[in-house]
């Protein structure tokens, strides 16, 4: 039964009734001090009895709300929300308490619900995902995938539940999936792992997508096969198609004067030559060594060019070693500088007259920048910038009429064999209505490399 009062007032109540017959002893005594023995025993033992009704009744309003309390407390902890609790009381504090867990209960059941949908749109989605997903626990071991699983490992997942990672040929790598190098699947060369963290049931789960790159891969590979061939076919064809031409003259004019068969002949060995140096440099983009690392004062390289090369400044603040191939390194900034030098000397005006990017006061300037754990060396130049950015690093491309467009391939090579990044990029800090206003080379390397 619900009482239509607080317990604070009940309390209270309850309090003053039990301090009224203790009142009323006293006035008692005070009026009349006769009272024998069993008159004193009677008041006591009734005294007795009121107050202990008095304390079970206050225990039982106070303490009984309580034990409902940590019920229903007991029952959120464990996530069974169907439990509700009536407060003894309408009205007070104990009332407020009662319909602020019954509130927070109801609050918990409907986002456990929505908890339970999406955990069951989850599973339900990695079941219908034509890429193999695995779930494993915080210890790594299976607790769930889907049926390409299945088909990956030829055998149905279940027999490998609860199985460790590493049965299923995963290791891990500073926190990051991948396939083991001794892998029997071989899986290593063409799965992608794409991995991410969710919680069930207060517990730690890793899920793991694979990716079949196999056709992507081999996309890239036709697609490269065929800049190879489109450019081994221009290269060739542009040589050949002379020579031809000049050799066919030779055979169909006999009357041919000695001067002018000399001169077919110069062409034809010119662009024989020309041939051969292509195939040479495809030879060495394709024989490119792995670099020798050593340490050794960058400062110094950079002074060294700095003194070979004319009209080129160094901004750097203070020595700095680093691990990386010197020979290899001083190949690629010598190849940078060559380039904005050649692109300086190329700018012109739309009369085609010479800029003041040619003149000597415009030098190429390299500046040096170190971060915790990275070497990061530009180079700037104030040519017409950058046109065609889609295949500047493309073998064999290029746009001058004498070069090989193998500089900026090979020079990309180098810095990605050691563990680095090259890119070129328009300059943004200078203004010149004529043209774009140069380009930086931006070399990025380890600072100690492994």
């Amino acid at each position: 039964m619900i009482k239509d009062v607080s317990l604070e007032r009940h309390f209270s109540w309850l309090i003053i009734a039990s301090l009224l017959p203790t009142l009323m002893l006293f006035i008692a005594m005070g009026i009349s001090f006769d009272f024998h023995l069993l008159g004193w025993s009677t008041v006591g033992l009734l005294l007795a009895i009121i107050y202990s009704c008095l304390v079970i009744a206050l225990y039982r309003l106070v303490i009984t709300p309580y034990y409902s309390l940590t019920s229903l407390t007991e029952a959120l902890k464990m996530e069974d929300y169907s439990l509700r609790a009536k407060s003894p009381f309408s009205q007070g504090i104990v009332a407020k308490l009662f319909n602020e867990l019954s509130s927070l209960s109801q609050s918990l059941q409907v986002n456990k619900s929505r908890y339970d949908q999406q955990m069951f749109l989850l599973y339900g989605l990695i079941e219908q995902l034509e890429s193999p997903v695995l779930i494993l626990d915080n210890k790594d071991h299976l607790q769930h995938a889907n049926p390409a699983v299945s088909q990956l490992f030829s055998v149905p997942w279940q027999t490998l539940k609860q199985s460790p990672a590493t049965k299923l040929g995963l290791v891990k790598e500073n926190s990051f999936w991948r396939f083991d190098d001794k892998n029997p699947l071989n899986m290593g060369n063409k799965w992608q792992i794409r991995q991410s963290e969710f919680k069930e049931n207060n517990n730690n789960y890793q899920l793991l997508m694979l990716n079949n790159i196999s056709q992507e891969l081999q996309k890239n590979e036709q697609q490269a096969w065929q800049n190879i061939i489109r450019i081994l076919n221009h290269e060739v064809r542009n040589s050949l198609t002379p020579i031809s031409a000049l050799s066919q003259n030779l055979l169909e004019m006999p009357d041919l004067t000695a001067e002018q068969c000399q001169q077919a002949i110069k062409i034809i060995d010119n662009r024989s030559n020309n041939l051969l140096a292509f195939i040479d440099s495809y030879s060495n983009l394709a024989k490119l060594p792995l670099p020798n690392i050593q340490q050794f004062d960058l400062t110094e390289l950079l002074q060294s060019i700095a003194s070979l090369v004319q009209q080129v400044t160094v901004k750097l603040s203070s020595t700095l070693i680093i691990k990386a191939d010197k020979g290899q390194l001083e190949q690629v900034l010598l190849n940078l500088i060559k380039n904005g030098k050649e692109a300086q000397l190329s700018k012109t005006k739309p009369n085609n007259d010479l800029t003041q990017e040619s003149k000597p006061n415009q030098a190429i300037e390299v500046q040096v920048f170190k971060t915790e754990q990275k070497v990061i060396i530009k180079v700037f130049d104030q040519g017409c910038g950058i046109a065609n950015s889609a295949n500047l690093f493309v073998p064999f491309y290029t746009t001058k009429e004498t070069g090989s467009g193998i500089g900026l391939a090979l020079s990309r090579q180098i810095i990605s064999n050691h563990q680095g990044e090259l890119t070129l990029t328009n300059r943004t800090d200078l203004v010149d209505l004529t043209c774009l206003t140069g380009a930086v080379a931006t070399i990025t390397l380890p600072l100690l490399m492994s």
